[in-house]
């Protein structure tokens, strides 16, 4: 069983938790022929953590999770916290196979994302 989980960095501000979460119910709509289980966790400021929602969808006998990072640029989280958590969870749970995906701004394309959204203003 498949698994995506989006990490975004959290907040003390509980309506951008909640974009969050209101963005992948949109997400796992689009995805669920490729991903049984869609879930999004946190890095820090709120809940759920990304260590919690790993434990609770290998707990669903999820097999592969990939974890897709909701940030724009490959800072400290990106390079170090979230790839030390990936380790840490794959060598936990060694029958797990885990990807980590590019933060979204390192996709192509959001040049053309950005020109759309300025355009739509």
């Amino acid at each position: 069983m498949k698994a995506l989980v989006i990490i975004a960095h959290g907040s003390r501000r509980e309506e951008s938790n909640y974009e969050i979460a209101h963005l992948t119910n949109e997400v796992r709509d689009l995805v669920n022929n490729e991903f049984e289980i869609v879930e999004y966790s946190f890095l820090e400021m709120a809940k759920p953590l990304l260590i919690d929602v790993i434990e609770n969808v290998i707990l669903k006998k999820a097999s592969e999770i990939t974890i897709f990072p909701y940030f724009l640029n490959s800072g400290v989280h990106i390079k170090n916290d979230i790839p030390h958590i990936v380790e840490k969870m794959s060598v936990k749970h060694p029958d797990c196979i885990f990807k980590l995906s590019l933060p979204i701004g390192a996709y192509k394309g959001m040049a053309e994302i950005i020109q759309k959204q300025l355009k739509s203003k």
